[in-house]
């Protein structure tokens, strides 16, 4: 099977790490994958994952700055009548290229990943009208990353034929720098028992991070023993700069990072506050590293975790509610969740071959 992959870019972000480890699982398990980006890698952020593709995944750039440019729709017509894809696969804001490459090239199969609640992915009434003329008569098959992103498909599109395949990652492992990042941690500490806490984001309105300061800088002045490692960009903002300006002295914003599988690995517990979700990759990430989830039950988060079983809820989005959780992890819940028992959660449900060998069997079934 011969698979075209598009995605405007492979910055640091969920959808593009998710489709980087899709490309590489698809090649292990014997299709032949191309990986189209339509920005160039070189400038910004825009090649964040392109050191973690695989060789065998056949990699090509239309090197066009950021936005929909009407060219593109060319470029990307001549690639497929150069490749002749049995299936080609777009992610985020490549949608606005298929309704026209499916007009041009009408005899090849279309899917769309749409990667959070479908009314937060489609606010516009114009393109959600398009979508549910192009999703409705299947000229663009539509799937979905988790239960609760299916269900909000169906209410927002008023459509009930798309494939619901829940995100996956690869394994992560411990790096090179495992070893220094303990050290590092270790220094952060005021003493062996305390807890540490990890949020994995860049700084972004859905994510509430105003909200997590808040929540642990109260945590703090109330004296409990706990760490609180931020990873993500928050220097491109004035508001993320306003914000971590505002943090206690035992809360530490790192930036980014290309090792976040040292910081999961080394951490009790990690934190997401967001006012929406799909199915968060960062949140997979932490599960495979046995690192104990604590978030707000947006999107399809609940569907994973399980209060006091694979993580905790809040009960709703409020601060006080967030507050009441941590706290109660803190005091009752951080030894009731082994660290054996998330990983195996994410070896029985979310590895990428999972993932992987969905999506293949998926496309198999189309286009035979």
């Amino acid at each position: 099977m011969k698979i075209l992959q598009i995605i405007p870019s492979l910055a640091s972000g969920g959808a593009e790490r998710l489709v980087t480890d899709l490309c590489n699982e698809m090649c292990r398990q014997g299709a032949e994958v191309h990986l189209c980006i339509v920005q160039n890698p070189g400038e910004r952020d825009f090649g964040f994952y392109l050191p973690a593709l695989s060789d065998k995944v056949h990699f090509h750039s239309l090197n066009q700055p950021k936005g929909f440019g009407w060219k593109n729709i060319g470029q990307l017509n001549l690639l497929i009548k150069q490749l002749k894809p049995d299936v080609i696969h777009a992610h985020l804001g490549a949608l606005l290229y298929l309704y026209f490459l499916k007009l041009l090239r009408g005899k090849y199969t279309f899917y769309y990943t749409i990667h959070n609640l479908a009314e937060k992915s489609d606010p516009n009434l114009l393109l959600r009208a398009i979508n549910i003329f192009y999703f409705g008569l299947k000229l663009i098959r539509a799937i979905t990353i988790s239960e609760k992103c299916d269900i909000s498909y169906r209410k927002f599109y008023g459509l009930k034929n798309a494939s619901c395949i829940p995100n996956g990652r690869e394994k992560l492992y411990p790096t090179d720098q495992y070893t220094s990042v303990s050290k590092e941690i270790d220094s952060y500490k005021q003493s062996e028992s305390d807890l540490v806490f990890i949020h994995v984001a860049r700084y972004y309105e859905q994510k509430n991070q105003e909200m997590l300061v808040k929540v642990f800088n109260r945590l703090i002045d109330e004296g409990h023993a706990i760490v609180l490692l931020i990873i993500g960009d928050w220097s491109f903002c004035s508001e993320a700069r306003e914000l971590a300006a505002t943090v206690k002295p035992r809360i530490h914003v790192l930036g980014t990072r290309t090792n976040v599988a040292d910081y999961l690995l080394l951490s009790d517990a990690f934190c997401l506050t967001s006012l929406y979700e799909g199915l968060p990759i960062s949140l997979i990430e932490a599960i495979s590293c046995g690192c104990t989830p604590l978030c707000t039950p947006a999107g399809g988060i609940p569907d994973i975790i399980k209060h006091g079983e694979t993580g905790f809820l809040s009960a709703d989005f409020t601060y006080e509610s967030y507050f009441s959780m941590i706290r109660e992890y803190i005091n009752h819940g951080k030894d009731l969740i082994s660290r054996a028992k998330l990983i195996e959660t994410y070896e029985d449900n979310f590895s990428i071959e999972i993932t992987a060998r969905r999506h293949l069997n998926l496309f198999s079934d189309t286009i035979n």
